[in-house]
């Protein structure tokens, strides 16, 4: 019992430190939120994303997509490390003002942005909620320091919070802090799914909504995920939103999201 208090509380402690913009990449049951659920151990889980982004409606020179890929692995039946990159390209208005005429009209041409360590723990199951904890930690590439001005990493510490209900449906909550920086916030998430087919481990399907403490953005995410074959799973959604900009006016946002897992 004594072994297991210290172990939680180092792991606690690490997912603290490792407290982005990253993104729940390895997220297991939904598209974007973190869930209780880890790669057993031993397993693996290779991931892989593409995710089209508009941060304003009525400017395209913000649009910009992203290509992920990415590999989970099962240390043990409770702790998950992964790791994936980012390959993306980004429209004119998000180059740093003083290169961005040498981008005109397009934006640069895709490149490498970063690379992603993450770490995630579930605590033993209890009742009535499981909890667990992951980290990540996202460091920029140097075409992303001198295009995007993304000079710092970033470190994101998400507290998981489940409970399962049905025959494998579950709600869960995520409460998130992230740095960049000197800038940090503090986000929210809460999302339910459950499977809409006769075969209980067939297609599901779920939604997630985000926001901020400070209440500059929302969205909401509805989703389906798809087995496709045995150990895959293909899941999509479309995320629709408002976020603030710098001089507090509101910016219509939307997300097409197409993610395939495979566990091996």
């Amino acid at each position: 019992m004594i072994r297991q208090a210290w172990r939680t509380a180092a792991v606690a402690m690490a997912m603290a430190m490792l407290a982005g913009r990253a993104g729940a990449h390895h997220a297991m049951e939904f598209i974007e939120m973190e869930s209780y659920s880890t790669a057993m151990q031993g397993e693996k889980v290779f991931h892989l994303h593409y995710d089209y982004m508009i941060d304003d409606s009525d400017n395209p020179r913000l649009d910009h997509w992203e290509f992920t890929p990415g590999l989970s692995y099962g240390i043990t039946s409770e702790l998950m490390a992964d790791i994936h990159t980012h390959f993306a390209q980004f429209g004119a208005d998000h180059v740093v003002e003083e290169r961005r005429a040498e981008f005109e009209p397009d934006g640069p041409s895709p490149f490498m942005e970063a690379v992603a360590l993450g770490l995630q723990y579930r605590l033993p199951e209890s009742w009535p909620v499981n909890v667990a904890l992951s980290g990540t930690w996202e460091i920029p590439f140097g075409r992303s320091e001198e295009l995007l001005g993304s000079e710092d990493d970033v470190l994101i510490g998400t507290l998981i919070l489940s409970r399962e209900f049905g025959t494998h449906g579950c709600v869960v909550a995520n409460l998130t802090y992230e740095v960049e920086g000197s800038e940090d916030e503090w986000g929210w998430a809460v999302g339910a799914k459950h499977p809409i087919s006769a075969d209980a481990h067939g297609i599901a399907a779920g939604v997630e909504v985000f926001g901020d403490f400070d209440g500059t953005r929302w969205s909401v995410l509805p989703g389906v995920y798809a087995p496709i074959a045995e150990g895959a799973i293909l899941k999509t959604g479309i995320e629709i939103g408002q976020e603030q900009d710098e001089a507090e006016a509101w910016a219509d946002t939307l997300r097409a999201n197409v993610t395939l897992m495979y566990r091996f």
